[in-house]
């Protein structure tokens, strides 16, 4: 994944591995596609408790590059299409946007876990410097 710079910023698994299945066709004589699955693990923060959460991801797509819009609809609709295929495409930015999407936008653990403000607000329970001055005043009563 370290090949793949924009993902750098949001996974911390950066130096893992993901499996990249492409096939490259001609659709009805005339439309080159592309077709693929991407599976990786990606370690992202839990938007509840703050700790990494390790997601599955395996999105996958259909891609057909057309010349003119008519060519378009003689695609079924499973396919994404991109417009004017002269033009140069990334194949490692479509695969980080296809990824980057799959992504939930608040990634959670699948488990009721607690949440930072939890943890911190039990934290100051059980640290409190005055609980002695209060069982202090309750004895002199």
């Amino acid at each position: 994944m370290k090949d793949f710079p924009r993902m750098k910023k949001l996974l911390s698994n950066i130096d893992d591995e993901m499996k990249v299945e492409l096939s490259f066709y001609i659709e009805n004589n005339s439309i080159p596609c592309i077709e693929g699955v991407v599976k990786l693990n990606a370690m992202v923060n839990c938007q509840r408790c703050l700790n990494k959460v390790n997601l599955r991801l395996s999105p996958s797509f259909k891609l057909g590059f057309l010349k003119n819009e008519q060519q378009g609809e003689t695609l079924d609709s499973s396919f994404e299409t991109i417009l004017n295929a002269d033009e140069a495409f990334s194949t490692i930015e479509f695969i980080t946007d296809e990824v980057l999407i799959s992504i939930p936008m608040s990634p959670m653990h699948p488990h009721k876990c607690q949440s930072y403000q939890d943890k911190e607000r039990i934290k100051q329970e059980k640290h409190n410097p005055f609980a002695i001055l209060k069982q202090l005043k309750n004895s002199h009563k």
